[in-house]
């Protein structure tokens, strides 16, 4: 879920997340928002990073990683916020920063049939509000939020191969779990609204689609998911959304493969990617009411690279610039938003 009001740090804001970022990435070695995304990636094609593929990673196999996503804000300034209160919007929120980092594992239960858990850590930086204090408005700070999501399962089933037909087709499917923390307390002693918690406290099941097909070096790849939102914490609905992405990418060197004599072999890889990800949001529900600063469409054009190791070990990193933007009422763009992650399959 992306934040409903934010404004835009400094890259010095930013560097104050590194320490715990590192920290995360070192338990693992090493997408939701983990709309189904599998962190370790393709090794055997070129495949793209945000879109999901509709390859599966093998009977009796496994794959582990981290994904780890910075997102920069436009910002309001405190005047502006005052503004907005001022004139009766004083519910208009800005975060400095949102930081999320998904630990995923994902065991192959048969050759076409993968499962998976995916599991977030959630850190949103600097929340403030307008407000109206006995007639005069002001901006206060609330503070920052972290801890850990709601946990994901998923599942991807391949219904059609390439080798025997024109591409591969996935069926996807998920369900967000309600484990994550919904009670953070803001500076002032009160609890964060829902929309800023780590957790939901909603059941949300997730379905969609993958397709995609290899041609030499080349890889094409899309995905439509689908995540039904239900009533959560503090009795708020944080709104349905749908994602699609379409993902181009371009292989330098091998990767794995296996030879005609069915010997199989890794060897290191470079894969060039372009994406085009988008994303409708729903506007958010508390009770009856419906929030009218809430909700949208956003697309994204995404390049970004991933290198594969010999050794089964890959990493990626992809920068995501906004094309498009259509948001409901009184909301701040996003600036830019940084992917970036490791895995490894065995």
């Amino acid at each position: 879920m992306r934040d409903k009001q934010t404004i835009k740090p400094s890259w010095l804001k930013f560097a104050k997340l590194a320490p715990s970022i590192g920290i995360f990435a070192s338990v693992i070695l090493g997408d939701a928002i983990a709309h189904h995304v599998s962190v370790s990636g393709p090794s055997a094609s070129a495949g793209p990073i945000n879109t999901v593929s509709p390859d599966t990673i093998g009977k009796g196999k496994w794959s582990v990683g981290v994904r780890t996503q910075l997102i920069n804000y436009d910002s309001f300034s405190d005047t502006e916020l005052e503004n907005f209160a001022l004139t009766g919007f004083e519910e208009v929120h800005n975060t400095d920063a949102a930081y999320i980092a998904s630990f995923a594992l994902e065991y192959g239960v048969a050759d076409d049939l993968s499962v998976g858990l995916i599991t977030p850590y959630v850190l949103r930086y600097g929340i403030r509000e307008g407000e109206l204090e006995n007639g005069i408005p002001e901006a206060h700070v609330l503070g920052d939020v972290r801890g850990f999501g709601d946990l994901t399962l998923t599942a991807k089933y391949r219904v059609l191969n390439h080798d025997k037909n024109l591409f591969n087709l996935a069926l996807l499917a998920g369900l967000q779990i309600p484990t994550g923390e919904t009670n953070e307390i803001a500076d002032d002693g009160s609890r964060f609204e829902a929309e800023f918690q780590p957790g939901s406290g909603s059941w949300n099941p997730i379905f969609g689609v993958a397709a995609g097909r290899p041609v030499g070096p080349i890889s094409v790849n899309g995905n439509i998911s689908y995540t039904l939102a239900t009533d959560g914490a503090q009795n708020t609905n944080l709104g349905d959304n749908l994602a699609y992405n379409l993902g181009v990418s371009y292989r330098i060197g091998k990767g794995a493969h296996t030879h005609d004599d069915g010997v199989f072999e890794r060897h290191q890889a470079l894969d060039l990617v372009l994406e085009l990800n988008g994303e409708w949001q729903e506007r958010e529900r508390i009770g009856a009411a419906l929030d009218e600063n809430s909700g949208g469409t956003q697309l994204f054009i995404a390049p970004g690279l991933r290198y594969v190791s010999a050794q089964g070990w890959n990493s990626h990193v992809s920068v995501g610039f906004p094309i498009q933007e259509d948001l409901n009422g009184i909301q701040n763009d996003t600036d830019v938003r940084v992917t970036f992650g490791v895995g490894a399959s065995f």
